[in-house]
């Protein structure tokens, strides 16, 4: 993607992706952060998806992947974190 193709606010939300996977990120080579970033975006694009179109399911499909419900409520302060970065 050349820097006229860039949407606006996608760097505003780079950043911040980065910022919230900076504990995974330390914890791996350098060369190796570009494709943890592409799949984390991914999957957060999916994750998305699924809460907008199928938000019930999506309800069902996180208490699955994560049983606890305090990391489930950490969770939602990550993603309320991330979208005050995002959209301030």
């Amino acid at each position: 993607m050349d820097e006229a193709s860039v949407p606006a606010g996608w760097e505003v939300y780079g950043r911040a992706l980065v910022t919230s996977m900076s504990g995974v990120l330390a914890e791996v080579p350098e060369d190796h952060h570009p494709k943890f970033l592409e799949t984390a975006d991914f999957w957060l694009a999916l994750g998305l998806a699924a809460g907008l179109e199928r938000p019930s399911e999506a309800k069902r499909l996180l208490e699955l992947m994560e049983p606890d419900e305090e990391a489930r409520a950490e969770i939602t302060l990550d993603a309320e974190e991330l979208c005050k970065e995002v959209f301030g």
